[in-house]
């Protein structure tokens, strides 16, 4: 292993010889980083040019993604262009691992889908990573029985509320379907879960059961959504569901990995004081997140969805927002959808500004579309899609923010 090239002037004070002693070897620095938290890590980075040097090194190794999926994938570079394409993010313990820099023995790798990306992640999965699906007790021996490779943008989506069947099975709100597939690996079975998630998979994972798990890796960057509870910490605060959690294993097996279950905040929680930031307005990648950025070196990024549509390749999962509040009888996630058929892709926000100029925008310019469609002047493979507009829109309103969410001012 390579050292960290220094300075070769002589130090003239004896902290200048213990710093370089510390972070100019890389079996020294890679010993205490190893040990430490990330904010840790983060902030040793900055003290000085030697320690940065070493900081930026080690973590070149320690969140090498690549190293991380190929557990799982044999070609995790194809796999991220294949992100890249879908949306598709990795979420849950796997997620949580990556940014901890730990290994669970026997844990899977759940990937969260977009509606119409689902077929197209398990043909891939199963055909160029030689996975096979493992279907229960209600699916057929087929997923292609249950996972139409046709899907239709262009109708209208509707606002509909849970469905209380769905939460009973799979325990999460905006999961539509699990799919199971498995392969044998050199250690042991693998085993990935594919949620084919309702509305997004944003809004599945901020649905989670508990904050630790609110992590996810995207195509090109991995982001922790409540960090300092999570790694610095080590607690995980309970998030309320139409549907309590009673299975115990849940909160056992996260107990047991090192977090400490928090039912819900006390009255009178600063949002200031409080890891969880709660009764504040959220976005994915502000300033409470932590964003680890990733080498697309080499991904495909996603090309024109069609030429009636502009070029969008960023991920969609950065134009989502959301506020942790108290609801019910306990904290839970607030947000309103952005859901329509002029997006190809869905989001969250609890900006009213935004949501209702979208809103506007969405009736007018799905009006025209289908007007367009139906007299057979518009082809469905040419159905514009505005996900590229609604981007410039959200970072327009950054700055002309009005939350739609009433909270006491005391």
């Amino acid at each position: 292993m390579s050292q960290i090239q220094v300075s070769q002037r002589q130090p003239r004070l004896a902290h200048e010889c213990a710093v370089g002693e510390l972070f100019g070897r890389a079996p020294i620095y890679d010993a205490i980083f190893s040990c430490v938290s990330p904010r840790t890590l983060v902030r040793t980075g900055c003290s000085c040019r030697i320690a940065y040097a070493a900081y930026k090194d080690f973590s070149r190794r320690a969140y090498n993604i690549h190293r991380h999926l190929s557990r799982f994938l044999s070609e995790p570079l194809n796999f991220r262009s294949l992100q890249a394409h879908t949306g598709t993010l990795i979420a849950g313990s796997n997620a949580l691992q990556f940014l901890d820099r730990t290994f669970y023995p026997k844990s899977d790798m759940d990937l969260y889908v977009h509606p119409g990306h689902v077929r197209e992640v398990l043909d891939y999965l199963v055909q160029r990573e030689g996975y096979k699906f493992k279907p229960d007790s209600t699916q057929p021996e087929d997923y292609r029985e249950i996972v139409s490779d046709e899907w239709d943008g262009t109708q209208i989506r509707d606002e509909s509320l849970d469905h209380d069947d769905l939460l009973l099975y799979y325990q999460i709100k905006g999961v539509k379907s699990v799919l199971s597939i498995e392969k044998r690996g050199p250690d042991g079975l693998l085993k990935i879960q594919l949620i084919a998630c309702e509305t997004s998979p944003f809004d599945a994972i901020i649905n989670f059961h508990s904050t630790c798990v609110m992590n996810f890796i995207a195509f090109d960057a991995v982001y922790s959504l409540y960090p300092v509870g999570t790694f610095e910490k080590r607690d995980t605060l309970s998030v309320w569901r139409a549907r309590p959690l009673h299975d115990l294993t849940v909160v056992t097996k996260y107990g047991e990995r090192g977090f400490a279950w928090i039912s819900t905040l006390p009255a009178g929680t600063s949002p200031q004081n409080s890891p969880f930031h709660p009764f504040t307005d959220r976005t994915v990648g502000d300033c409470y997140t932590w964003k680890l950025p990733l080498d697309t070196h080499g991904v495909a990024l996603r090309s024109q969805m069609n030429p009636s549509s502009s070029l969008f390749q960023c991920d969609p999962v950065i134009y989502n927002g959301w506020a942790l509040e108290r609801v019910q009888h306990g904290m839970g996630t607030v947000y309103k959808t952005i859901k329509s058929s002029v997006f190809r892709y869905n989001y969250t926000t609890t900006n009213y500004k935004l949501n209702f100029k979208l809103w506007l925008f969405a009736i007018e310019q799905g009006f025209l579309s289908r007007m367009l469609l139906e007299n057979n002047l518009l082809e469905k493979e040419s159905w514009p899609w505005f996900d590229a507009e609604l981007a410039s829109s959200w970072e327009t309103f950054k700055h002309d923010f009005l939350s739609f969410i009433r909270r006491d001012s005391t």
